[in-house]
């Protein structure tokens, strides 16, 4: 993200523009009772957030294609390109190629053809986003660690093109591998029979007390937030340190930053679950509710990505608030104002008065089906797309 100077009263301004434009796109798309499309079910809906997530991030880091002028008109090309990117890979390659040539379980039409036990469309549509929303997840987890590791190297110096299709290529190739070993197996096993040939049965069973790759989840987000916290309110401290007079990235910062998000990602996942475990008492496998292991583990990935949207909020619009000479107390002050933020975003969708109005979802917490993934990583992407295509137009000019 842009570190020039913020007019922070266009940055209020936007900021409640923004407000607006999330909750009229979200009862577009997405709000499950009162929305137009109602695509919230909620697998298919988040499978489809988390997605254009990645477009911005592929068009925009991945292949260098943003706006840094105060120009808005030059960020109307990437935006149309990022959803062509959502549609294209969505529903041509991932429901229409690699699900009908490839691996059933990514295209509902292909599942339904095979004829499987309780295989109808609206349970074979969200084993087919489930599916997605993992694949992209790796995607996503491997390319933020490798843009704050490695940044462009090794092809500093080469067209963004070149760049482009290399640092994809790379983190497509490390991403299969990964999203193979963790994520596969909990697919395989959604079927009746599970696919036993296809895919081991979940090797963190015991250990997550579930079959669920929501454990991965958990962790994941918890390391991502870390990486962007470092990247967007530390100037890239650690990595930067392992940067040549160049600021290309080297394999130590990348092997740094693979660490900080694994080790860092299960810390803050202890922490989380311990204090869901004082609340809510011990899960047991087969609770139901705030009971379910696959909830506590997924609610630790919410809960990270309320952070994420937090810090995205005040980077973006509010450029990180304080700005001292200082990096540490200016990283104290701004994790302050990060977690008040996040905390606050928690509390307003899980209120039994504004979240069910506003974001129309089920009153409670603890329904496995509920996920507040969807808003906010839809949140995220607005924003993210809203800074890099068109450079938070008019906070920096």
């Amino acid at each position: 993200m842009t570190t020039t100077k913020n007019n922070y009263l266009f940055g209020l301004i936007a900021f409640g523009v923004m407000v607006v434009v999330n909750f009229a796109l979200w009862r577009l798309f997405f709000a499950p009772s009162n929305g137009v499309f109602k695509l919230f079910t909620p697998m298919y809906g988040l499978s489809l957030a988390v997605l254009y997530f990645y477009s911005v991030i592929l068009v925009a880091d991945v292949f260098g294609w943003k706006n840094e002028t105060g120009s808005i008109t030059k960020g109307v090309a990437p935006l149309i390109t990022s959803v062509v990117v959502l549609y294209v890979v969505y529903y041509v390659f991932f429901w229409n190629i690699l699900g009908n040539f490839g691996i059933t379980y990514f295209s509902p039409q292909a599942q339904i053809a095979t004829g499987g036990t309780g295989l109808e469309i609206w349970n074979a549509r969200e084993n087919s986003s489930l599916a997605i929303l993992f694949v992209i997840t790796a995607l996503i987890w491997i390319t933020m660690i490798w843009n704050a590791g490695f940044g462009n190297s090794p092809w500093d110096g080469l067209q963004k093109r070149v760049i482009g299709f290399s640092k994809f290529s790379a983190t497509a190739f490390i991403g299969t591998i990964f999203y193979a070993i963790f994520f596969h197996p909990n697919v395989t096993a959604l079927f009746q029979p599970k696919q036993v040939f296809a895919g081991v049965p979940p090797w963190w069973d015991e250990i997550a007390m579930t079959g669920s790759s929501f454990y991965h989840l958990g962790w994941m987000f918890a390391g991502l937030f870390i990486i962007m916290f470092l990247n967007e309110c530390m100037d890239g401290f650690p990595f930067s340190l392992f940067r040549n007079e160049e600021k290309t990235g080297s394999w130590i910062g990348a092997v740094v930053a693979l660490a900080i998000a694994v080790v860092g990602g299960y810390i803050i996942m202890y922490i989380a679950e311990a204090i869901m475990s004082y609340y809510w008492y011990e899960p047991f496998t087969g609770g139901n509710y705030t009971d379910d292991p696959r909830f506590r583990h997924i609610h630790t990935a919410e809960i990270a990505a309320f952070f994420m949207l937090a810090l995205m909020v005040v980077k973006v619009f509010f450029n990180n608030v304080f700005q001292p000479a200082n990096r540490w107390l200016a990283a104290v002050v701004r994790l302050a104002v990060v977690s008040c933020a996040g905390m606050l975003i928690y509390f307003f969708y899980y209120s039994e008065t504004l979240g069910p109005k506003f974001v129309d979802r089920v009153p409670g917490i603890g329904n496995i089906d509920d996920t507040s993934l969807c808003w906010t990583i839809m949140s995220m992407a607005l924003i993210l797309a809203y800074d890099k295509f068109f450079n938070a137009y008019p906070i920096r000019k």
